[in-house]
């Protein structure tokens, strides 16, 4: 191994961190309790919640030395963010290549582009997901009850249901400007950076192209690059200060991602989290 420790490979807090200055972040960061008791999950606003992973196992089982001694064989996808975020984790096919937790972790992550988002996986799993209880609401209603959710005759895109997927990378790595259903992610190790821009905005599509593409040299950058080289610039900065949010999500918090809203993802440090998405089952 590189590095021994997630902790211990290279971090780029100096160039892309910040403290969340609320003229900067602008979302509100609640408890869990305030996300269950206002259902915050049925709302169309971005929020990041806090303390999410308290009394997880996976805060043990998943440091780098454990998760490669108790998961070494567990399947996983892997491919570039920036294939991944151009085409999403569900339409990468062939895109994605099969591994297993320990080759990527050994052979891969520190020595290429490749990057793990992997939503074949599902619920219950025998062990290796089980590490994430208590699951955030409202995943974990599916899990408590699933055939009250489904008698309920909600339709099945708006259930939250037994998908969960993983995700780990090293640092600059994440997915360009993407949407989806809604969505959270809650990080386990590591910090990301979000950059997230109103659903309602991005429905001009010249104001979408201009604002994740610069329109001169019409090439899809990765997020680090992103934010190096056309934050500052024809007013993305201002659009994203008044209809979007720029924010770091520090280990053991979520964030929840309405239906529609445009959002890229720069991971800073080694990074580990799972994700769950509103509508989607999981894959075996």
């Amino acid at each position: 191994l590189r590095y021994k420790t997630w902790e211990e490979a290279p971090a780029s807090y100096e160039e892309f961190d910040h403290d969340n200055d609320p003229s900067v972040c602008r979302l509100p960061i609640v408890t869990v309790e305030e996300w269950e008791k206002n259902k915050m999950w049925e709302k169309d606003s971005p929020v990041i919640v806090k303390n999410v992973t308290d009394g997880w196992k996976a805060l043990q089982h998943w440091s780098k030395e454990e998760l490669l001694r108790r998961y070494p064989d567990v399947v996983v996808g892997m491919g570039s963010s920036k294939e991944l975020g151009q085409t999403g984790p569900d339409q990468a096919g062939s895109a994605l290549t099969r591994t297993t937790i320990y080759d990527y972790v050994v052979n891969w992550m520190h020595s290429s582009n490749k990057y793990v988002f992997d939503r074949n996986l599902r619920l219950p799993d025998g062990g290796f997901l089980e590490d994430c209880h208590p699951y955030p609401m409202p995943t974990r209603m599916y899990e408590e009850d699933p055939d009250a959710l489904f008698e309920s005759g909600m339709p099945e895109n708006l259930m939250w249901k037994d998908h969960l997927a993983l995700t780990i990378g090293h640092d600059t790595q994440g997915l360009t400007f993407h949407r989806h259903n809604a969505a959270w992610n809650t990080v386990v190790f590591g910090a990301k950076r979000w950059i997230l821009y109103d659903a309602e905005r991005i429905a001009n599509i010249t104001r979408l192209k201009t604002m994740t593409r610069d329109i001169r040299n019409p090439i899809q950058l990765d997020t680090a690059n992103w934010i190096r080289k056309l934050y500052n610039k024809d007013d993305r900065k201002h659009e994203i200060r008044n209809y979007g949010h720029d924010c770091v999500q520090r280990a053991g918090e979520m964030m929840y991602v309405p239906r529609g809203w445009a959002h890229m993802v720069l991971n800073i440090g080694d990074t580990v989290a799972v994700v769950s998405e509103r509508g989607l089952d999981g894959v075996n």
